[in-house]
């Protein structure tokens, strides 16, 4: 009798069932790490991402102030729309291409980024949400104090002033001629030319005693809430060692802070921020579209009606 035939099908199918194992397993984990990859970039995959610190955010929003009036959107139908959307004073309309979604990184706030309250308030935010963020005086826009004036309600001016004839030509574009009038372009009142001698020229301010004058803009004549009226209420020639002073009455209340506007006799345009009773006083902010400072919203508290677009979730291996 010969030996036995061996056969090789034991071992083989035992090899080519490893092969079938580690190839399942290989391809299970290329599958796990493309889910992974999925979830990574796409925030919307299974159960809402929530919004961390890092994140790309792109939202439209719409900014308030506390009494409703829109200061800033992303959203052009928001401009157009006045009667639902009732706009600020000092609300800036810009070219219609740059009303876009805002792209920012979620957390990222100060130099570079956006506002601390801003910026914070879409943490845990996921894309199609719709939310109002309360943004509280010290997370949002700071008040410069360089950018605030405190004016007296009752205030004195000179009736007497000397200045150059340089000045007096750049200010009432004529050469000073004795006992010429002009007209005070910033009050609209007469003013008398006294002398001109060694370079200089003597001016007397001659407003009638109970008339008004409209400094910083006519809100008879304005649409956008512009200026108040000033009440010339004491004219004293022989104050202030015969300099003279002009009181004048500034005719607002407190109901006007924040509802009117105005420009100062230097042409830069101001927000009524403040009215003290107590002491007789009103606060005036500027507002500086070279620099972005609006004394309109610093200081004050904020609502941003926000609408998550997109979220890129920040690489953790970057």
């Amino acid at each position: 009798m010969g030996s036995p035939v061996r056969t090789e099908e034991p071992a083989m199918s035992g090899r080519r069932l490893m092969a079938i194992i580690v190839a399942v397993i290989v391809v299970a984990a290329a599958m796990i790490g493309y889910v992974l990859y999925l979830d990574f970039t796409n925030p919307d995959s299974g159960s809402p991402y929530k919004i961390a610190s890092g994140d790309l955010v792109t939202i439209d929003y719409i900014g308030r102030l506390p009494d409703g009036k829109v200061f800033d959107t992303s959203i052009y139908s928001v401009v157009l729309d006045d009667a639902v959307y009732p706009k600020s004073l000092t609300f800036s309309y810009r070219s219609n291409e740059s009303y876009e979604p805002l792209s920012m990184t979620a957390g990222d706030y100060g130099p570079g980024g956006t506002i601390e309250g801003f910026a914070m308030g879409v943490i845990g935010m996921s894309v199609g949400d719709h939310r109002v963020i309360e943004v509280p005086p010290d997370k949002g826009y700071a008040v410069s104090p360089s950018m605030t004036s405190t004016i007296p309600l009752m205030q004195e001016l000179p009736i007497v002033e000397i200045v150059t004839v340089d000045a007096f030509f750049e200010e009432f574009n004529v050469d000073p001629v004795p006992m010429d009038v002009v007209q005070d372009s910033f009050y609209d009142w007469d003013v008398l030319v006294t002398n001109v001698s060694g370079g200089f020229v003597h001016l007397r301010s001659q407003p009638a005693l109970n008339s008004t004058a409209y400094p910083y803009g006519n809100p008879e004549f304005s649409d956008d809430l512009e200026g108040w009226n000033v009440k010339v209420v004491g004219y004293d020639t022989s104050a202030n060692d015969g300099a003279g002073v002009i009181t004048l009455q500034h005719m607002i209340g407190p109901e006007d802070v924040y509802n009117v506007k105005g420009v100062d006799s230097n042409g830069y345009t101001f927000v009524l921020s403040a009215y003290d009773s107590a002491n007789e006083t009103f606060r005036i902010s500027y507002v500086d579209s070279t620099t972005g400072y609006n004394g309109e919203i610093a200081g004050r508290t904020l609502y941003f009606e926000v609408t998550i677009i997109s979220v890129l979730q920040e690489d953790p291996y970057s």
